[in-house]
């Protein structure tokens, strides 16, 4: 087989043996999916198990970290995507190698007219004929190129010897069953011949390590090829190493592998063998992140709820603190699993020779915190945030109530600093810090910005963190929210604003913050409407009508101009849903809320005094439609009309509203036959009858 087709399947290859040596022992479930709406994660919603909470760590991340990138090899590249194929003429030698290339046997690809093919060239060629049809002269062949000078090899040489390595071991690919799963491995050659084929891709990395071209990354391929060999030799730990390296060298299939043999270590089965290589720091490091990042898969495999996820972390935790040493150069991350399973002396011990990472910082902040220290948690959060990376990310995970969550370190950490700083008054500062996550914790920002802060102090914290778009956004279909267009935190922010300076009346002010544009109109319509309604020195049947367009206004469009992001509203999911949490009801709560009284004041105060449900502006449409109603004739079509429409808006959640309102047309109004379905079937007013 050729390198040029078979990258790819190699990159698989390479992999499912292992897959196939240990998935048997581990048969751990996938996590899986609710259904229904996914909802991100909310931190203050149950402030104190956000404090509190450690979230698991990204193996990946963690994988590519254990040891040092080699700058002798190359750092992974990924294949880029495939392109159409262009017509174009192709070279003879290139002709050549495909006629060969598509022989069935040796014979019949040496038959082929290879004028103009270099001998390095055909010789390989032949010798990857050989190896797909398990013809053993495959071998000789890819040994003739090598025993070529070196400067006739040319890239054919590296490619030779990547390949001879895979003949010594037997590496076919996984073969397959009908069935389309990967069927029993074959069994492997002997040990000498094994032995031969370590050596042979210990030359591939020797010559790439000397300056030799690798173009086809083959020195990463042939570390994972001699990790394979080593596992199939019981040798559990070089292979570890071998793939280690090849993760710190950016080569997913190192961290995937690594994982497969991370999770194979940690089956109760196999403490054994677990116990045989932990004295390993490599290992010690492997299963230590193989803990923190995926503990949850061992406890989703616990079907049987006998605790024995519970039981087996229990031991490797005791295992591992046992074995290593001070400065273990993962003590941070064994502090934190030791946290995250309830072993808090050990954590603390562990801490104290974990160094002044971030992930150090932000376990001290959290040991902190269960001691009641806020203090010394503070000072620790301060720690964090300054010692993690801005660009180091955790990935998407699910909490204990599965709740969906990008953790980025940063981010998350300022998000629980700003719950102490809600706690303490700072509430401005405690914007700030959630704001550093936007997207992430908009939910957060959103409370935050609507019930927390002062519409002064939101107007002046949006003047300097979140400034208008430089290119004018086009109008916006709500049910297809950005319209093709981003919608980035700032202007969500701004909108934010824009329909709470609306709430309060500053109408005018409230222009400025609208950035898109119907929003904006539809908002200044209504201002236009109801300042005409109020103006009186209008006449009566002129207000009343003006009263009436903002009331169809506000019932039709006020989630955009005037809703609330979260209680009672949740715009933030198009009023999609009704109730979502209240991050100030601490009714449900039962452990300490961290909201003081100022900051439960200032919540209270910023819903509406009344009508504080879901969808709140369809009660103040009615209120207004109300408006209208009292200046017509109470035996005209447009008053029983009015009141029969503002019904319409709210009878089917608020059947008493409904009835107060066909209460009032029967007291004061003409029977009309529409009116056996009032609130259901309502014509529109006809204001043109109304006498001047």
């Amino acid at each position: 087989m050729s390198h040029l087709d078979s990258r790819a399947a190699r990159n698989t290859r390479r992999l499912l043996p292992l897959a196939m040596l240990i998935g048997a022992a581990l048969a751990l479930p996938l996590n899986g999916y609710a259904c229904g709406p996914d909802f991100p994660n909310r931190l203050l919603i149950d402030r104190n198990g956000t404090l509190l909470y450690m979230p698991e760590g990204n193996f990946a991340f963690e994988a590519g970290r254990l040891v040092p990138a080699d700058k002798q090899l190359p750092h992974w590249q990924a294949p880029p995507p495939p392109m159409p194929p262009k017509p174009m003429p192709q070279s003879p030698e290139t002709v050549a190698i495909g006629k060969m290339r598509a022989a069935k046997t040796v014979e019949e690809a040496d038959a082929v007219n290879t004028q103009g093919l270099s001998n390095a060239a055909r010789l390989y060629q032949l010798g990857a004929v050989a190896f797909a049809s398990h013809d053993p002269r495959a071998t000789d062949y890819f040994q003739q190129v090598l025993k070529l000078p070196a400067a006739e090899q040319g890239d054919w040489g590296l490619r030779a010897q990547y390949s001879l390595g895979r003949v010594l071991m037997a590496d076919h690919g996984t073969p397959v069953n009908e069935s389309g799963e990967a069927a029993p491995a074959a069994e492997h050659p002997p040990k000498a011949e094994l032995e031969q084929a370590l050596a042979a891709f210990k030359q591939v990395i020797d010559r790439v390590k000397s300056g030799t071209a690798d173009p086809d990354q083959l020195a990463l391929s042939s570390l994972g090829q001699q990790a394979r060999i080593h596992l199939w030799l019981g040798d559990v730990a070089p292979a570890a190493h071998l793939y280690a390296q090849q993760a710190a060298q950016g080569d997913p299939s190192g961290g995937q592998s690594l994982q497969y043999v991370s999770s194979y270590l940690v089956n109760p089965d196999h403490l054994e063998t677990l116990k045989q290589v932990i004295g390993d720091p490599l290992i010690q490091q492997l299963v230590t992140i193989e803990l923190f990042a995926r503990s949850g898969n061992l406890q989703m495999a616990d079907t049987d709820g006998n605790g024995r996820s519970a039981q087996i972390i229990s031991q490797i935790l005791t295992l591992l603190d046992g074995t290593v040493k001070s400065g273990f150069a993962g003590s941070d991350r064994l502090a934190a699993l030791a946290y995250r399973s309830g072993q808090y002396p050990m954590a603390a011990s562990l801490l104290k020779n974990a160094g002044d990472g971030g992930l150090a910082w932000w376990l001290r902040a959290k040991m902190a915190l269960r001691d009641g220290d806020v203090k010394a948690a503070t000072a620790a959060y301060a720690k964090a945030a300054s010692a993690f990376p801005a660009d180091e990310s955790w990935g998407e995970q699910r909490n204990a109530d599965f709740v969906a969550e990008t953790i980025v370190p940063e981010c998350r950490v300022a998000g629980e600093q700003a719950i102490l700083a809600l706690n303490r008054g700072d509430y401005l500062q405690a914007m700030d810090l959630l704001y550093r996550g936007k997207a992430l914790y908009w939910a957060d920002v959103a409370d935050v910005a609507e019930r927390v802060l002062t519409v002064d102090e939101l107007k002046g914290f949006v003047d300097k963190h979140a400034p208008a778009p430089t290119t004018p956004l086009k109008p916006v279909n709500p049910d297809d929210y950005g319209g093709g267009q981003q919608i980035t935190p700032e202007v969500q922010l701004r909108e934010l604003l824009a329909r709470r300076l609306m709430r309060a009346g500053r109408a005018a002010e409230a222009q400025d913050y609208f950035d898109i544009p119907n929003y904006r109109q539809a908002a200044q319509q209504y201002a236009n409407e109801l300042k005409a309604a109020k103006d009186k020195s209008a006449a009566p049947l002129a207000r009343a009508q003006a009263y009436y367009r903002a009331a169809n206004l506000l019932r039709a469009q006020g989630l955009e101009f005037t809703g609330y992001e979260m209680t009672p509203d949740y715009a933030i999911y198009g009023a999609g849903y009704s109730y979502l949490g209240d991050a100030f009801d601490t009714r449900e709560l039962k452990h300490k809320s961290w909201i003081d009284s100022a900051e439960a004041a200032r919540a209270k105060a910023a819903l509406p005094a009344q009508d504080n449900r879901f969808l709140h502006y369809r009660w103040q449409a009615v209120g207004l439609a109300q408006q209208a109603a009292d200046l017509l004739p109470p035996k005209s079509q447009a008053y029983a009309a009015v009141l029969c429409n503002a019904a319409s808006w709210v009878i089917k959640r608020d059947a008493k509203t409904g009835r107060a309102l066909y209460q009032r047309y029967i007291n004061t109004g003409t029977r009309y036959p529409w009116a056996a379905k009032f609130g259901y079937d309502c014509p529109a007013p006809d204001f043109a009858a109304v006498a001047p």
